[in-house]
């Protein structure tokens, strides 16, 4: 993701991406300019972007005062450093699946640290106790909620 939204941050993207000559011409020379040739441009950036990898273009960004970062996938995201500095991927043994990561709780205290208590349920795993403890249904009426498929 780049932020080239004002511009000056657009010319010191044209730079870093190799394209000077997108600040003189006339489609792109403005903001409201860039606005209204916002697909062109738009096509033409993805062109550029596509012929590096995420990494290449971060240490290109690197220190040039634009606005800057990776969109990771998931897998990116439980395994980048920070996210493990701040323990926020929890492996638990699901008894169905086995092993799993989770994303643990955002919010960090000094003295009490929030966890995960237990892996996810399964589909349906407590929709009995739901209905009848939570809801008051009878048995009967449970019953036929999951037989027309109603619930798990």
């Amino acid at each position: 993701m780049i932020g080239g939204g004002n511009d000056r941050l657009f010319g010191i993207m044209c730079d870093k991406l190799s394209k000077p000559e997108w600040k003189t011409d006339p489609k792109f020379k403005t903001n409201n300019v860039r606005v209204e040739n916002r697909k062109e441009l738009e096509s033409l950036i993805e062109k550029v972007t596509r012929t590096k990898k995420t990494k290449e273009w971060l240490a290109i960004f690197e220190g040039s005062g634009m606005p800057y970062a990776a969109i990771n996938d998931v897998k990116d995201t439980l395994e980048h450093e920070h996210e493990q500095a701040r323990g926020m991927v929890t492996e638990v043994q699901h008894p169905a699946c086995g092993p799993m990561k989770l994303v643990s709780p955002p919010v960090k205290f000094s003295e009490n640290q929030p966890s995960i208590r237990s892996p996810p349920p399964m589909l349906g795993q407590h929709t009995e106790e739901v209905l009848a403890e939570l809801l008051g249904m009878e048995e009967s009426t449970i019953k036929d909620l999951k037989e027309a498929g109603v619930v798990a």
